[in-house]
């Protein structure tokens, strides 16, 4: 696994061959597809754009089983920023614009 992303307490890394990301926050740990992993992506940029500044915490809802996550917002904030930039850095993505 190649680390690309070590920020506490989020954790980005891949295998060698971009097939499989691993992405830990908050006792949470997944992995995904590439595909899985863009779209993850979209799904934090989308959480992101309804953040107010009222907003202390963020609910999450992971796909397997329904999961139902709240994370602090500094820790949403640090989860979507990895992932921006693991996108940015492994797929040449904007971070400042959706990708599909």
């Amino acid at each position: 696994m190649l680390q690309l992303y070590n920020e506490k307490p989020v954790l980005i890394s891949m295998k060698q061959n971009k097939s499989v990301f691993s992405v830990e926050f908050c006792n949470v740990k997944m992995k995904l597809k590439m595909c899985q992993f863009k779209l993850f992506h979209n799904y934090l940029m989308n959480i992101s754009e309804n953040l107010t500044s009222d907003t202390h915490e963020v609910d999450l809802l992971l796909v397997r089983d329904n999961l139902n996550v709240t994370v602090s917002l500094d820790d949403f904030l640090e989860l979507s920023n990895g992932v921006q930039s693991v996108m940015a850095k492994e797929f040449g993505f904007s971070r400042y614009r959706h990708q599909t």
